[in-house]
C-alpha cells in the first residue's frame, strides 16, 4: 500500500487557530455582554420596586401629616410628640434616597468599568495567542 504524505503548511495551521481563536474572543465578549445585560435588566427591575417603595413612603409621610393637622387642637397635649416621629420618618425616607442614588451611582460605574475591562482583557489575552502563533511562521 502505498502511503500519502499530505504536509501542512505552517501557514494553514496558524490560519485556523487565529479563526478558532476569534470564534473564542467573540463568544467570550458576547457571554459579558450578556451577563451583564442582565444585570442592568435586573437592576431595572430593583430600581422600579425601590422606586414605588418610596412612593409609598413619601404618601405615608403625606397622609400622617394632614392628618396630624386635621386634629382637633384640644388634643394637642396628646399627640404632641406625633409631629417629631413624623419629620424624623421624612428624614429617614430622604436618608434613604440618598444612600439609593449613591449606589445606583456605582452600580453603574461598576458595569461600565466591568465591561470595559472584560473588552480591554479579552483584546490584551487574544493580542497575546496571535503574537504566539506568529512566532510559527516561516
Amino acid at each position: 500500500m502505498a502511503e500519502i504524505k499530505e504536509t501542512l503548511k505552517v501557514k494553514d495551521f496558524t490560519e485556523t487557530v487565529k479563526g478558532i481563536t476569534g470564534l473564542v474572543k467573540e463568544n467570550y465578549l458576547n457571554g459579558v455582554e450578556l451577563a451583564l445585560s442582565f444585570w442592568t435588566e435586573n437592576l431595572k427591575v430593583l430600581d422600579s420596586q425601590v422606586d414605588q417603595w418610596f412612593g409609598f413612603q413619601q404618601e405615608y409621610v403625606k397622609t400622617s401629616k394632614e392628618w396630624h393637622k386635621k386634629l382637633p387642637k384640644e388634643t394637642e397635649p396628646f399627640f404632641s410628640g406625633s409631629t417629631k416621629a413624623i419629620e424624623e420618618f421624612d428624614r429617614l425616607v430622604t436618608l434613604q434616597k440618598d444612600y439609593v442614588k449613591s449606589v445606583r451611582t456605582i452600580t453603574d460605574r461598576f458595569k461600565k468599568e466591568t465591561q470595559g475591562i472584560a473588552h480591554k482583557n479579552a483584546e490584551k489575552a487574544f493580542s497575546l495567542v496571535e503574537d504566539f502563533l506568529n512566532t510559527f511562521k516561516v
